[in-house]
Formats: C-alpha cells, sequence, structure tokens
C-alpha cells in the first residue's frame, strides 16, 4: 500500500501480504530512524477476531481487500 491509500482505507479491511491474513488499518505511523536520519511509514494493524491483537508492519507488506 501507498502512503497515498492510507486515508481511504483507515477502519477497513486490509490483507497482510506475508501471510494473508486479514486485519484492521487502524493507523499509519511515521517514524526517524535514528541511524540514517530517514523517515519511513508504519501500519497498525488489528485482528479481527481478537480485539487486543495489534502488528505493526511496513506499508509496502499490505493491500486493500
Amino acid at each position: 500500500m501507498d502512503i497515498r491509500d492510507v486515508k481511504f482505507n483507515l477502519n477497513r479491511k486490509v490483507r497482510h501480504r506475508p501471510d494473508g491474513t486479514i486485519y484492521l488499518l487502524k493507523a499509519c505511523i511515521i517514524r526517524k530512524n535514528e541511524k540514517t536520519g530517514k523517515f519511513y511509514y508504519q501500519a497498525e494493524l488489528r485482528e479481527i477476531t481478537h480485539d487486543g491483537y495489534i502488528v505493526y508492519c511496513e506499508l509496502g507488506d499490505i493491500e486493500e481487500e
């Protein structure tokens, strides 16, 4: 997924590519690498069946459901 697609997909189902699991996209986080000084994005995903289970991954690892 690209950063341009995040707003549309917030609180919607997305697929985590490595394992094919369906999650809800709950947030997009911008972080800064302390060593390189470069910024990067992470997605916060919440499992649909277990409300407390959260996964953080790169935006490139998810796609629209």
